[in-house]
């Protein structure tokens, strides 16, 4: 009997490793004489199998995004790389774009990938806004370059799928507290299992900062160094701030306010701090709504250390862990921005808005075995031709009919015998295999086999789709049963 596919699918994510270490192997060295056909590190290549649940999971994101009433847009790949770098902070992972040299043209463009999808959104909002309606709220699941060192679960080219909710001068910060409602409808949507939400107000930590003295770009400097150690690392943390031109006066307070764990305990913490108090009240009223928006409140978590690296956040920041599995980090992040726009067009469309990095979680999600790829095909039924030489049409008009009902169906057309057919069928997933001869036709019937259960029934042509609905679900189900095996 063939394997079957869902055992050999577990390890369909394995054929990416596999070839990024094949290209780290070759180095450059060709496959044939002159060219090197090997995945590029950090750019991934799906099987059929796992790219069918990536599209499944993007479908299902897309329609817990439209729920909350977003609307779908889509940027360019490439932007201005002045449009790029208004705000800092990704410079150095940045592609820009070239090409090839003619008549002693410079290579270089001005032009670049972009590396997230809010910078793309800045842009568009800008340049749009005397059509857009504000509120404007919109959803865009596109892929993002970034050239970081390509590493276990870390990519170059990923797929994000982001939400933001954009204002015209004002946004009240009431919007804030939908983004862990909207996060917990598309987590419960692709199946993540258990999570938290972890939500700060980065003016907590800026108001501390600036009460010291410590401002404009040095705040943001700190701020990254917050990021990058949390409460993960105290010593490296303090010592940072320190070399970084922090009192230890400031550093205490720092390290006193990043374990608390409540925002009273919080406010307690920075009394006489007015700025940082400002934030933590901030904080405790999105907390308090995004329970009366209909989000549980065991899946929130106030937590100071969160700050966020990128250096267009001003106020809410979001980061999303999946229970047991601290280890893999954030899997949604985002926040607030209110001036985001300001070095694009002088005029202040403030945001906030969350992302999912979502091939990262694909793989997080398949590595754990929290998914599994199933089908290799979206099919769900494979019509054999047991004698193509009399029946061929009859075996096309079958698959017509089916497809006529939304049903996804191949007519299998290749010459080989009926064993390497169900063979075929088998290996790619298939729930069933129509299978018909002169007999069957004689009868104006067909052999339906159910290749999951090892069973198969005789069915008049007329009841075929009835058949066929019975087994698999209803017209809207095919492609999602065929997905996930």
């Amino acid at each position: 009997m063939p394997p079957h596919p869902r055992r050999r699918s577990a390890t369909a994510v394995a054929s990416y490793e596999r070839g990024r270490t094949r290209d780290q192997r070759l180095k450059g060295h060709s496959v044939t004489a002159s060219v090197n056909i090997g995945p590029i590190s950090g750019f991934p290549e799906w099987l059929p199998e796992v790219r069918i649940l990536e599209q499944t999971l993007i479908d299902r994101i897309r329609r817990a995004y439209e729920l909350f009433g977003f609307a779908p847009i889509e940027t360019p790949a490439a932007e201005r790389l002045e449009v790029l770098t208004s705000k800092g902070g990704m410079e150095r992972q940045m592609y820009s774009l070239g090409r090839p040299a003619e008549d002693g043209a410079d290579a270089v463009t001005s032009l670049g990938l972009h590396f997230d999808l809010t910078v793309p959104l800045a842009r568009y909002v800008a340049s749009h806004a005397e059509e857009l309606v504000f509120p404007f709220r919109r959803y865009q699941i596109q892929k993002v370059w970034r050239g970081e060192r390509a590493q276990r679960g870390r990519f170059r080219e990923f797929y994000q799928c982001d939400v933001d909710i954009v204002g015209d001068g004002s946004l009240a910060v009431a919007y804030d507290a939908e983004m862990p409602c909207v996060i917990n409808s598309a987590f419960g949507a692709i199946g993540v299992g258990e999570f938290r939400v972890h939500v700060s107000n980065r003016k907590i930590l800026s108001g501390l900062f600036g009460a010291f003295g410590i401002e404009g770009e040095q705040v943001a400097e700190a701020l990254r160094l917050v990021d990058k150690y949390g409460m993960s690392d105290r010593p490296r943390l303090a010592a940072a701030l320190q070399e970084h031109g922090c009192e230890p006066k400031l550093v205490d307070r720092v390290l006193d306010v990043l374990p608390a764990g409540t925002v009273e305990e919080a406010m307690g913490l920075l009394e006489g701090f007015d700025a940082a108090r400002e934030g933590a009240t901030e904080l405790r009223d999105v907390l308090d709504r995004a329970v009366q928006l209909g989000m549980p409140a065991e899946r929130l978590v106030a937590d100071f250390s969160i700050a966020r690296g990128l250096d267009y956040y001003t106020g809410t920041v979001y980061e999303t862990f999946v229970a047991g599995n601290q280890d893999w980090g954030s899997v949604c992040s985002g926040g607030r921005y209110d001036d985001l726009t300001l070095a694009l067009s002088g005029r202040a469309y403030p945001g906030v808005g969350i992302s999912i990095g979502l091939t990262r979680l694909l793989y997080l999600l398949i590595q754990s075995r929290t998914l599994q790829p199933g089908a290799r095909t979206p099919a769900v039924v494979l019509v054999t031709m047991q004698d193509a030489e009399r029946y061929f049409d009859d075996y096309l008009a079958l698959g017509h009919r089916l497809r006529g009902s939304g049903i996804p169906t191949e007519v299998y057309m290749q010459p080989d015998a009926l064993r390497d057919q169900i063979t075929y069928a088998v290996r790619k997933g298939f729930p069933l295999a129509l299978i018909a001869g002169s007999r069957e036709f004689d009868d104006s019937a067909v052999t339906l086999r159910d290749l999951r259960e090892r069973s198969q029934e005789t069915v008049r042509i007329s009841d075929l789709i009835p058949s066929v609905t019975e087994r698999v679900g209803p017209p809207g189900t095919f492609l999602k049963r065929a997905r996930h095996g």
